[in-house]
């Protein structure tokens, strides 16, 4: 076969879209950055993957879940039970002392003033095998749009398995 041909196959399959049956969501099944690495949510009990940065694991903690690499990138897993996103964006609206900074296919990044200081935090509300889970950011100290952004991009590579 012609070796223009079969790049061209390659690359094609390379940029496959597939759509998950699992939660009717698209994904792309591409190749993980350097850097990064996809691991299983399996140790916090949800049958998924994400890509997150190279050294971050699923932590079970005393009946709490954690994505986490144990100091600057933190993630808090929970059943989310009534709250959506569209709700979050909505509580983000009417309050004053909260501007939304971006919206993702199941995230969203805002802005806190609380107490006289701003902070980011993110927020994602993602199905996976008919439950639906919230993810955020642990909001325990003070964080910038840098720390925040790796975070939401992680939790939007979710792949329910």
């Amino acid at each position: 076969m012609n070796k223009a041909i079969v790049l061209a196959i390659v690359a094609t399959l390379g940029c496959t879209t597939f759509v998950s049956a699992q939660s009717g969501t698209t994904t792309s099944k591409t190749a993980v950055p350097a850097g990064k690495e996809r691991i299983s949510l399996a140790a916090i009990e949800i049958n998924a993957t994400m890509v997150v940065p190279s050294g971050v694991k699923a932590l079970e903690e005393t009946y709490s879940y954690y994505i986490s690499n144990g100091s600057n990138f933190v993630i808090s897993v929970e059943s989310a039970y009534d709250m959506t996103l569209d709700k979050l964006k909505a509580e983000i609206a009417s309050n004053p002392d909260k501007k939304l900074i971006s919206t993702k296919a199941h995230s969203v990044i805002f802005q806190e003033k609380m107490m006289g200081r701003e902070m980011v935090h993110f927020e994602s509300y993602v199905e996976i095998g008919g439950q639906l889970y919230r993810f955020y950011d642990k909001r325990v100290a003070p964080l910038t749009l840098e720390q925040v952004t790796p975070m939401c991009e992680a939790v939007e590579t979710i792949q329910p398995l």
